[in-house]
């Protein structure tokens, strides 16, 4: 019976609003306590959805109305331009808003247009504030920084100066690259407007000097419409060096190899369609939405999917280096944490996932695997440690729910970190590194690590880090690798170190496209396109 006694009450309440006169603070007031009860309100057919927030919002202000014409207005026309920050205006009520403007309204329909009014600044202002999504729930490896603000609090301070438009515009991300971004998108759907491009059929490799009276017409027109060709070619069928050095220009954008020739995965990319490419530009807006507001003044920066570190410091890009990250089904994940010093000659001391998915297989086949990588067996813990002969263990009866001992490999040149470490405390075990297979940074795409960084040069990066000390020049650093003996060395000014996964993002005025490695693009385009959570 109980769930019946709770229908009846709430039919009770609707009627008694629809049939008592109430005025407007009462009827809020009711709508309010509902809302915290737990109950579901719509008004019209839009929900609530700020079912926290909002009933604390009117509960400070006695249930008083807080819209008056001008910052309602104001409001509507905020959330009629959410699409030009990759959002949906109707997740904000948007329709009924404007009908309900225009309308005459009783007493309780006044009520209910605050209600309406309310709800929608609360979560535009949240969307700003922290995305729409929460990114833990659509990627377990994603740990968000949420940025600070209360969106109450920037409710008030809208209503008290008049400024509604203005206070919600300050909260979007103030990054370069979630501006560039709304830029892009803004570009981009006028291409979408005025049809798209055209694709370009497939055919043999394209370099300079040879002739295509179908597809040459096509990659011309395409990259004007990109902005990476400036001018026709005076051939308009031969692939001139000026066409060639335009392909590089497209190529460097979107993660390809630059070799200026048009084959088939430049073609492919050139092809994607423009309204993909939107997509992508929105997806990204909404992860800037995710990162920390303040990066620092000195950080750095990993982008998973461009396979690449930069360092910033005061806004100017000071380091860059190639990195290789984990593969797709040992994804790198995205954090933000603080470095705080480096090891140089540091030992490795094998993961799980890396033990029990590689190594344990290899010894179980032959015990002189871990001899050959140096990798030695210990039982017990710190200086209580002894070194097992692995050829006296019997691999076979060892298991992931039977393993009593610690594998850890020695300094040296085949050792899986390399000369160098970079540290920063996180839950991940996630670190930056040296690495052995150095040759893997030739290639373009570069995912082959079980979750760290692997970074190229690694040594000038900790020269870099060492800048101004006597005490550790990059050729002491150097002579101290040489020496081969394991030594932390502590930073003097820790710097921020953020893991991003950005497949699109502006550098330098030009929009870049990547590909999505960890498939974590499609997700987060589905729940853009829901109805958004109750917060």
């Amino acid at each position: 019976m109980k769930p019946l006694k709770i229908l009846l009450f709430t039919i009770g309440v609707i009627s008694s609003l629809a049939l008592s006169p109430v005025d407007q603070d009462e009827f809020i007031r009711q709508k309010v306590e509902m809302i915290s009860s737990g109950i579901p309100v719509l008004v019209g057919e839009d929900p609530i959805y700020c079912r926290t927030v909002l009933p604390r919002f009117y509960q400070e202000r006695q249930f008083k109305k807080a819209w008056n014409d001008k910052d309602a207005k104001e409001l509507i026309q905020a959330v009629s331009d959410a699409d030009e920050e990759g959002l949906t205006p109707t997740d904000y009520h948007l329709e009924l808003l404007q009908k309900l403007q225009v309308t005459e309204k009783d007493e309780i329909q006044k009520a209910e247009y605050d209600l309406l009014l309310t709800d929608a600044f609360l979560l535009y202002a949240s969307h700003f504030l922290n995305g729409k999504i929460n990114p833990e729930t659509v990627d377990s490896e994603w740990q968000a920084v949420r940025r600070e603000g209360d969106a109450k609090v920037v409710l008030e301070e809208a209503l008290n100066k008049n400024k509604v438009r203005e206070v919600l515009k300050e909260l979007a991300p103030d990054h370069i690259g979630y501006k560039g971004l709304r830029n892009a998108l803004r570009e981009y759907r006028s291409v979408a407007k005025k049809g798209g491009w055209e694709s370009i059929p497939a055919g043999e490799t394209l370099k300079p000097g040879m002739v295509d009276s179908v597809r040459i017409p096509r990659l011309i027109s395409r990259l004007k419409t990109s902005l990476d060709l400036k001018q026709n070619p005076a051939d308009q069928f031969t692939y001139s060096e000026q066409l060639a050095e335009a392909v590089k220009n497209y190529q460097v954008r979107n993660g390809l190899e630059a070799d200026g020739n048009l084959g088939k995965l430049t073609t492919a990319s050139l092809n994607v369609p423009v309204e993909d490419r939107i997509n992508q530009i929105i997806i990204n807006m909404e992860r800037y939405r995710w990162a920390a507001e303040e990066m620092g003044s000195h950080y750095v920066i990993v982008n998973i999917a461009d396979y690449q570190l930069q360092v910033f410091k005061d806004k100017k890009k000071t380091f860059e280096e190639k990195v290789i990250v984990g593969k797709p089904f040992r994804k790198t994940p995205v954090f933000s944490s603080k470095m705080s010093y480096m090891v140089l000659n540091p030992t490795w001391t094998v993961p799980p996932t890396i033990l029990f998915n590689d190594i344990l297989p290899e010894a179980k086949k032959d015990p002189g695997y871990l001899v050959n990588k140096n990798i030695r067996v210990l039982s017990g813990q710190g200086s209580n440690a002894t070194i097992i002969d692995p050829y006296t263990i019997d691999w076979s009866t060892l298991s992931k729910s039977n393993f009593p001992y610690t594998l850890r490999q020695d300094s040296g040149p085949t050792n899986a970190l390399g000369a160098v470490k970079f540290m920063f405390p996180n839950k991940y075990n996630v670190y930056i590194h040296d690495t052995p297979s150095r040759e893997l940074f030739n290639r373009t795409d570069r995912a082959f690590s079980s979750g760290c960084i692997r970074l190229n040069n690694p040594l000038q990066f900790a020269g870099y880090l060492m800048q101004g000390r006597s005490d550790w020049t990059l050729e002491k650093i150097q002579q101290a690798v040489k020496e081969g003996k394991e030594q932390s060395v502590m930073l003097k000014e820790p710097l921020m170190v953020h893991i991003l996964y950005l497949t699109s993002w502006v550098s330098e005025g030009k929009v870049q496209f990547r590909s999505d490695l960890y498939e974590r693009d499609r997700p987060i385009l589905k729940a853009l396109g829901d109805k958004p959570p109750t917060i």
